[in-house]
């Protein structure tokens, strides 16, 4: 694993003690502490990961947000920013298991980070925050789980799973055979390039909108208060199944 460093002014001579921070700050590729508002800090912290990943995990979000990019290499490329409290930054790491890259904030009380993760193409992402927006592009597959955000996910090319106790869904671009998508509150939108095998939608409280290519689907349609748009004929026969479903909302289901 090998990090960033950033060039730093000129400047004159320091003390012994300075010099060591320095080199510190070189080697690791942070900047340390800027106070915001409310006596919050935030530094910045960018590693690149060398060795081959074909899964992402970011398990413990607490309330940061996640985006998540495709990049160029086997590995991948890692932008945090630390929010904390305190004269202690906390030091966030990473890890390489099997392929598999996880990370570990170093987070307690009110500490969270923000990432933004350029991936392999070919990695599978899986997300978990407490409170923060996800967004995920151009990967193999993607399971997200937000209990009070936004949820974006575009051209996942496999199996898709996302949950949101509080949060609009959006997802498009998708070419993948799977989708498994709910939210308890909050609108949910998906579009479909390819037809899908199976796709599970439902929502507590908000508007569900299905958008697939024109194929044969058997279709389970249905809101306890809502509206129903279906501008797609149902096939019983069919082996491909979309099921969209919503408590309180809207319900629109249409094809290219």
């Amino acid at each position: 694993m090998t990090f960033r460093s950033r060039a730093l002014p000129a400047r004159p001579a320091l003390a012994l003690p300075a010099l060591a921070a320095t080199a510190a700050l070189l080697l690791t590729g942070c900047s340390f502490g800027r106070l915001v508002e409310g006596g919050q800090k935030t530094a910045t912290d960018d590693a690149t990961v060398t060795e081959a990943v074909n899964a992402v995990e970011v398990t413990d979000g607490r309330h940061g947000s996640v985006e998540v990019t495709p990049g160029s290499g086997p590995g991948v490329t890692v932008h945090r920013t630390v929010h904390y409290r305190g004269d202690t930054r906390p030091r966030p790491v990473q890890q390489v298991t099997g392929g598999v890259l996880t990370f570990a904030g170093g987070c307690a009380g009110t500490c969270y980070v923000d990432y933004r993760l350029e991936v392999p193409a070919s990695a599978t992402v899986r997300l978990r925050t407490d409170s923060g927006r996800l967004s995920v592009t151009g990967v193999a597959a993607a399971d997200l789980t937000s209990s009070s955000g936004d949820v974006r996910a575009e051209r996942i090319a496999g199996q898709l799973k996302i949950r949101t106790s509080s949060g609009d869904i959006r997802a498009a671009g998708l070419s993948g055979p799977r989708a498994d998508v709910h939210s308890d509150s909050g609108d949910a939108r998906l579009a479909f390039v390819t037809p899908p095998a199976a796709v599970t939608t439902d929502t507590g409280s908000g508007d569900l909108t299905l958008r697939v290519p024109r194929a044969p689907y058997r279709i389970d349609a249905a809101t306890a208060s809502g509206s129903r748009d279906i501008a797609l004929p149902a096939d019983p026969a069919a082996s491909a199944s979309l099921s969209v479903k919503t408590t309180s909302g809207d319900l629109h289901l249409s094809a290219d």
